[in-house]
């Protein structure tokens, strides 16, 4: 076999080799490429990844509640800028300083806003720092079918959470904070574990990064790899094609 032949064989046989690599890579690039090409309509943005193993791969390790309101029949609890109420997920942010129902209405108050909930986790009012009694607030209670908060300037108390008069302590019940139960702490665990965008998960697929400090080396490898790949292919079909027409002329 002549020296001519076996590089040819050997080109060959690395072709097929780095063709299989560089295939894997690249179906991984034309799926994340697809999906944040259409990212608007698939709602990448939106959609939150928050499963354990991924997010101990980002480093993001969570310090779950083991306290919380007792709102109504279940309890309220919160991490970061998620509160969790039983098993329904609440739109709010800040960390709440007490929480009580009355009436079939859930008030969550933080230090600078009032919330007001329906039975089914919809958001019905939220009372903004200007329009607050006082500022901040530091408590939360109820005296009789009235909520009651104590602030900064004072004691105030309301019936619909919006008109408000001062109060007194007298009859006043405080709302404190309690121990989650061993059921309630693992659903909102669950429910309150932190996420990422499915637009970055994916944009760090795309990119390597997902892979750490050496992935994007790696895709500039593959990049490098379906290059020559390319240049090989065009060389191997320029061989057989020539080969081809010499064979013709033979004969």
């Amino acid at each position: 076999m002549s020296l001519r032949i076996h590089y040819i064989r050997l080109i060959r046989r690395w072709h097929a080799r780095v063709g299989v690599f560089a295939a894997l890579f690249l179906v991984l690039l034309v799926f994340t490429g697809l999906a944040l090409n259409h990212e608007e309509a698939l709602k990448l943005d939106k959609m939150e990844v928050s499963t354990p193993w991924l997010m101990r791969w980002y480093g993001i390790h969570a310090n779950f509640p083991t306290q919380g309101y007792l709102l109504g029949h279940e309890f309220l609890s919160w991490y970061g800028e998620k509160w969790a109420w039983g098993t329904r997920v609440l739109h709010g942010s800040g960390q709440p300083v007490g929480a009580i129902e009355i009436s079939g209405i859930a008030y969550i108050a933080t230090a600078s806003q009032l919330y007001m909930f329906q039975q089914d986790g919809q958001l019905l009012d939220k009372v903004e720092k200007l329009s607050l009694p006082g500022y901040p607030i530091i408590a939360v209670g109820k005296t009789g079918e009235s909520i009651v908060l104590k602030t900064a300037d004072g004691i105030f108390t309301s019936g619909d959470g919006l008109n408000w008069d001062n109060a007194s302590v007298n009859h006043t019940v405080w709302v404190s904070l309690a121990s989650l139960p061993d059921k309630t702490l693992q659903q909102q665990s669950e429910l309150l574990a932190p996420g990422l965008p499915a637009q970055r998960i994916l944009l760090d697929l795309h990119s390597g990064r997902l892979f750490g400090h050496y992935g994007p080396w790696v895709m500039d490898f593959v990049a490098f790899a379906l290059l020559t790949l390319g240049m090989s292919g065009v060389w191997i079909y320029w061989r057989s094609v020539k080969q081809g027409r010499m064979q013709n002329k033979s004969h």
